[in-house]
């Protein structure tokens, strides 16, 4: 008996302990939990713009960073990878002004058609919204017609962001295009 209480007191020792230094070194999981504070209210914006894509040239704002050694014969070039950094624009025929920035990676990713998983944040230099940023991901296929993102976060004046962007093709002539990004999005700003 004697033994057993001895065992006992030296396993509750060693673990108030060991629970005592970790506790001293901060180290935990759950820092504090406390009520949320109150947040501004709820607005909807809805946002247009171009992106401005250039994947050739001396200077281009899209490159591809990796691929597989499959993608050269893979008819959806499966594994190839990008990685960009593309002007936005109210403008489709200009880039005089620039709203902000479309940065990010998309990777080609289906065995069986041409699509493309993206993870785009845009970085806004717009009086109103500058400095702030929206975070879009998920699957887009390729073909004619409009797509779709969800808007999946965002900060400073898109701070909880959700929403979605609706995204058409304009026609620049000489079989080219450009995305048309509408994006509507609520937050609390």
């Amino acid at each position: 008996m004697a033994s057993t209480t001895a065992i006992l007191l030296i396993f509750l020792l060693s673990v108030s302990s060991t629970t005592f230094v970790f506790l001293c070194q901060g180290k935990q999981l759950v820092v504090e939990v406390k009520d949320a504070p109150k947040l501004p209210k709820l607005k909807q914006t809805q946002l247009q713009f171009y992106i401005k894509e250039n994947f050739t040239g001396p200077d281009p704002t899209g490159v591809p960073i990796a691929q597989a050694a499959s993608t050269n014969s893979s008819a959806t070039q499966f594994g190839l990878t990008y990685v960009f950094d593309h002007p936005l624009t109210l403008d489709p025929e200009t880039t005089v002004d620039v709203v902000g920035r479309a940065q990010g990676i998309f990777s080609l990713t289906s065995k069986e058609i041409v699509s493309t998983t993206v993870l785009i944040t845009f970085i806004f230099n717009e009086e109103r919204f500058n400095g702030s940023t929206l975070v879009v991901s998920g699957r887009v296929e390729s073909g004619d017609g409009r797509k779709e993102l969800p808007v999946i976060g965002g900060s400073g004046a898109f701070r909880f962001a959700t929403g979605y962007c609706d995204i058409k093709p304009y026609d620049i002539g000489g079989g080219l295009e450009l995305p048309f990004y509408n994006i509507y999005v609520r937050h609390y700003y």
